[in-house]
C-alpha cells in the first residue's frame, strides 16, 4: 500500500544552503584509471614504532591530528598515540568500558571519545525508552564522554564531559554540540514526526534534520537508516550522507548544506516511493531492498582535501568499490585501476584504495608490515633511488611490527 507520507516530509524537510548549483551525474562504472603520479608527487613511509605498549592488532579508527598519529585498537580496547615520525607517546585505556569511538577535536587539540560500561547492555529499544521517559539527567553510569588532550606536557590530561540522555544514540562531537544520530521508529515518541538528526547543547535540543515518519509498518520500522558522519579539516563541519541518498551534505552548528548532488543511473539508485511504502511484514520488506542489490545504499570515508574528494561506495549486496571524484573538471576515478609508478616507490595499488585521512597538506593510506614484507624484492628492484629511510626501513622490517603509515602529497597540477 502506498501512501503520502513522501509529500508530507518534503513538507517539514529544513531548508538546505546550496553548496553546488548543480546535480553531477556519474557513472561509477565508466569511472576513469590513472596513473599515480597524476594525482601524487611524492610518498613517504612512516613506520610505527613497536614495543609491547604500543604493538597494536586491530585498527577500528585511524586518525590524523597535525601533530600526531591516533589508532583505536579495538581488541586490546585502547587508544594509541604516535608522533608524525612515528615514535610512540602514549596508551589510553579505561577499566570497565569500551570504547566505540574516537574523533579529533581541533579547537581542543583532543580526542573526543565514547566509551560503552561493560556491565551494562542497553538494546536500541531500551535505549530509545530510556531517552524519552527518563527522568535521569546524567547518564554518564551508562556512556562516557571525554576529551583526552593531547598535550604531552600535561600528562594527556583527560576532561570528563557532560553526558545527555542522547549519548545513548550514537554520537559526534560538533564545535561545542553533539550530534546525535537516530536511525529507526520510535514507538515511545508521541509525535509521528521524528528527526535522524539532532544537535545537542547540554541535554536540550536545539535543531533537528532529516524528518521522517515515525509509523510503523515503513522502512525505519524494520531496519536502522544509516549516516555517514565524516570529520573535514575544518573543526566546525561534518559531512553527511543518509542510506539510500546520493547527497553529501555538510553540517555546521548554524546550517545544513547540500555540498555535492551525485546522480547514478537507475540501477544504482533506490526508487522514490521505497521510503514511502508500508510494507506487511519484514519479509516483504527485505525483499523490496535486496531486490535492488546493486543499488548504492551508502557513501563512506568521506575526506575532502584541496579540489579532491576520496569516497567509498557501498551498495546493498555489501561490494565497496573507492573513488576519487575532482571537483575541478568533474571526473570520477576509480582508485581500483590505479596504476602504481616510481613516483609512489612503485608500492601495491590496493593501499590508494584506504586513504582516509588527511591534515592540511597530505593524504594518510597505511599497509601492515606482512604486505609490505611480500613486496620488499620488487620495490628493491624498481626503485634505483630509494630514501635511505625507507631502505633501512626495508633492511629491518618484521612481519610482527606495526603498520607503516604511508604519507601521500597531492600534485597541484591537477587543479588544472
Amino acid at each position: 500500500m502506498r501512501i503520502l507520507t513522501w509529500f508530507a516530509c518534503l513538507a517539514i524537510c529544513p531548508v538546505f544552503l546550496w553548496g553546488q548549483d548543480k546535480a553531477l551525474y556519474l557513472n561509477p562504472e565508466n569511472a576513469l584509471g590513472f596513473k599515480a603520479s597524476v594525482i601524487f608527487s611524492e610518498a613517504e613511509l612512516i613506520p610505527l614504532e613497536t614495543t609491547k605498549a604500543s604493538s597494536f592488532n586491530n585498527v577500528q579508527n585511524f586518525l590524523v591530528t597535525p601533530h600526531h598519529f591516533v589508532l583505536l585498537d579495538n581488541i586490546a580496547n585502547a587508544v594509541l598515540i604516535f608522533d608524525k615520525q612515528g615514535k610512540f607517546l602514549y596508551k589510553y585505556k579505561k577499566k570497565k568500558y569500551r570504547i566505540t569511538g574516537v574523533q579529533y577535536v581541533a579547537s581542543k587539540n583532543a580526542l573526543f571519545i565514547k566509551a560503552l560500561n561493560k556491565n551494562y547492555t542497553i538494546p536500541e529499544l531500551k535505549a530509545q525508552q530510556m531517552i524519552e521517559k527518563s527522568a535521569r539527567t546524567d547518564f554518564s553510569k551508562y556512556t562516557s564522554l571525554e576529551l583526552l588532550h593531547l598535550d604531552q606536557a600535561a600528562n594527556y590530561r583527560v576532561e570528563s564531559l557532560t553526558t545527555p540522555r542522547y549519548a545513548l544514540n550514537n554520537i559526534f562531537y560538533l564545535n561545542g554540540y553533539y550530534l546525535s544520530v537516530s536511525s529507526r521508529y520510535n514507538k515511545y515518541l508521541k509525535d509521528t514526526i521524528d528527526y535522524h538528526l539532532d544537535l545537542i547543547k547540554g541535554n536540550q535540543i536545539v535543531k533537528s534534520y532529516f524528518p521522517f515518519i515515525n509509523l510503523p509498518k515503513l522502512p525505519p520500522y524494520y531496519s536502522n537508516v544509516s549516516f555517514s558522519v565524516n570529520n573535514t579539516i575544518d573543526d566546525n563541519s561534518l559531512l553527511i550522507q543518509k542510506q539510500f541518498d546520493n547527497t553529501i551534505y555538510r553540517l555546521t552548528p548554524d546550517s545544513l548544506y547540500l555540498e555535492y548532488k551525485f546522480v547514478f543511473p537507475a540501477d544504482q539508485t533506490m526508487t522514490g516511493d521505497f521510503q514511502s511504502t508500508m510494507f506487511r511484514n519484514n519479509i516483504e520488506h527485505n525483499a523490496a531492498v535486496n531486490k535492488n542489490n546493486k543499488v548504492i545504499s551508502g557513501l563512506n570515508n568521506l575526506l575532502e582535501h584541496k579540489h579532491l574528494l576520496f569516497f567509498s561506495a557501498r551498495a546493498v549486496n555489501y561490494a565497496q568499490k573507492n573513488y576519487l571524484f575532482n571537483t575541478i573538471d568533474n571526473k570520477l576515478y576509480d582508485l581500483g585501476k590505479i596504476t602504481t609508478d616510481s613516483v609512489v616507490y612503485n608500492l601495491p595499488p590496493k593501499i590508494f584504495s584506504s586513504i582516509t585521512e588527511q591534515d592540511e597538506e597530505y593524504v594518510y593510506t597505511r599497509i601492515s608490515s606482512a604486505d609490505l614484507l611480500k613486496e620488499k624484492q620488487k620495490l628493491i628492484a624498481q626503485n634505483n633511488s630509494l630514501p635511505a629511510k625507507t631502505k633501512d626501513l626495508l633492511s629491518r622490517l618484521d612481519k610482527f611490527d606495526n603498520a607503516i603509515i604511508i604519507k601521500l602529497k597531492i600534485k597541484p597540477s591537477t587543479a588544472k
